[in-house]
């Protein structure tokens, strides 16, 4: 393990984007936060805290 070099930051944080590519990742994660937005206004509309509370 000693010959794992550590990490200089910030010059090594462009590698995250290596794991972590908008071009693939970008659009699933903006429907996921979608999603859970809906689902929030959805229950809380459900459970009577909507406009009219």
């Amino acid at each position: 393990m000693s010959d794992v070099a550590k990490p200089k930051n910030p010059e090594d944080d462009w590698k995250i984007w290596l794991v972590v590519n908008p071009a693939t990742w970008l659009m699933p994660y903006l429907l996921a936060v979608l999603g859970v937005a809906i689902a929030v206004h959805w229950v809380v509309f459900a459970v009577g805290l909507g406009w009219h509370a």
